[in-house]
């Protein structure tokens, strides 16, 4: 994937992201890969998880709804890289 064609202001594929739990205030930094590079530890998350298909697509200051096992986290966007 050529990550230079891809608009920088709005997270796709290899975006590293941070953002904030609006529920428990804290925040986190993601690498948004695919499925087999995906390990939690490392901060990397694939594309088709709950919370990498929301932020797909989302711009610095937007909040998204990640619908997970165990209900609805709304996440701020803080910064793209």
């Amino acid at each position: 994937v050529d990550v230079s064609r891809l608009p920088s202001d709005e997270i796709h594929l290899l975006s590293t992201t941070e953002v904030k739990n609006l529920k428990n205030g804290k925040t986190y930094k993601y690498t948004l890969v695919s499925e087999e590079e995906a390990n939690l530890q490392e901060g990397k998350i694939a594309i088709s998880s709950p919370v990498g298909s929301a932020l797909m697509g989302a711009k610095k200051g937007d909040t998204v709804d990640a619908n997970v096992p165990a209900g609805i986290i709304q996440f701020e966007i803080l910064n793209i890289e």
